[in-house]
């Protein structure tokens, strides 16, 4: 087993350990992030990579609250709209190790001059220093591609739009036994040469496909793209045939059967696709291959339901193309140089 798998393996457990942190002594960082929630009507998420795409999982829940949400990239933010920032906004930072360069610089900007939080696996960070409040991942150590942090950021944001803990534990047991390695593997290699792969999905669930695609292409080193489902029909859809690799996630939810839709209708024109969806009726194509999990009754959980599933098929894809998954060649853990 390699040392990224050993890590993909710990994840229910990082999961139970955010859940007894926060049930316990981490209740009232819950409390007080609630009260900062209720003071503030605009909010603005910003991170790095997976940093920043975690918050897509919990937009349309702030929209529904009457919250204004902006999900910004930090070095675009640092560079272009630092000096628009304002007072009155409500300011979440994310960063794994805490001191990712852009996240940091724009964390030291606002500091004392916004209401700034944190969520981070460092605690003793200098971002993790700098916050109003602190929100700990509680992920324990991560050295390779990110797993374990991104599947306690979601945990996370969850937990901060008003899901609950209990959901969370249930989503913990199921990934102990939620992967079935043989089935991964026939999926790894039906998406062969995997060069190139789309990740196409609606709402919450993008945020797992951009972190499917951000790191299939550090792990797999295979061109991958995330897509709005519906953004994919406007022009890329004309790459459909039989050189063309995609995964479609299908959560139960608004827009579950248009996902399915599009997946049944792009194996109909020849790409070999890869469906996981939580859905019990799905469609049958020769192109079309399917992995279930379990559905447990909110989109907003798909995501988390699937990272076991999503770090082994990043191992076997890797592993058919030569490469083994997490060995960084060219970048590192920590990014500190702009």
């Amino acid at each position: 087993m390699t040392k990224f798998l050993e890590e993909v393996d710990a994840q229910p457990q990082a999961l139970l350990d955010l859940v007894s942190f926060y049930r316990e002594q981490g209740a009232g960082l819950l409390e007080r992030w609630n009260k900062l929630l209720e003071k503030h009507s605009n909010l603005t998420f910003i991170g790095m990579g997976t940093s920043e795409l975690v918050s897509l999982l919990v937009q349309d829940a702030l929209y529904g609250q009457g919250k204004t949400v902006n999900i910004y990239d930090a070095g675009e933010y640092l560079h272009y709209l630092l000096q628009s920032s304002r007072t009155e906004k409500l300011y979440v930072m994310i960063s794994q190790s805490g001191e990712s360069v852009e996240t940091r610089k724009v964390t030291e900007a606002l500091a004392g001059k916004a209401p700034v939080v944190v969520l981070a696996n460092a605690d003793d960070s200098t971002m993790a220093r700098l916050a109003d409040l602190y929100l700990p991942m509680k992920a324990g150590v991560e050295r390779l591609v990110s797993n374990k942090t991104y599947q306690n950021s979601l945990a996370l944001l969850y937990v901060m739009v008003g899901g609950k803990l209990g959901k969370l534990e249930e989503v913990a047991r199921y990934l102990a036994d939620s992967c079935r390695e043989e089935e991964v593997i026939q999926a790894a290699q039906f998406l062969q040469p995997a060069d190139s792969i789309h990740f196409i999905t609606r709402g919450p669930a993008l945020a797992a496909a951009r972190q499917m695609a951000l790191t299939f292409m550090e792990g797999a080193k295979t061109h991958g793209t995330a897509f709005a489902a519906g953004a994919f029909r406007h022009g890329p859809f004309e790459v459909l045939g039989e050189k063309h690799r995609s995964l479609c996630l299908a959560p139960e939810g608004k827009t579950g059967e248009l996902c399915l839709a599009m997946a049944q209708e792009m194996a109909s024109k020849g790409s070999r696709v890869v469906l996981l969806t939580d859905m019990a009726q799905v469609p049958e194509h020769e192109n079309l291959l399917t992995i279930q999990v379990k559905a447990f009754g909110e989109e907003r959980l798909f995501p988390m339901t699937m990272t076991v599933i999503q770090g082994y098929l990043l191992h076997h894809v890797a592993r058919l193309r030569g490469y083994e998954a997490g060995v960084f060649d060219v970048v590192s853990k920590v990014t500190t140089v702009e």
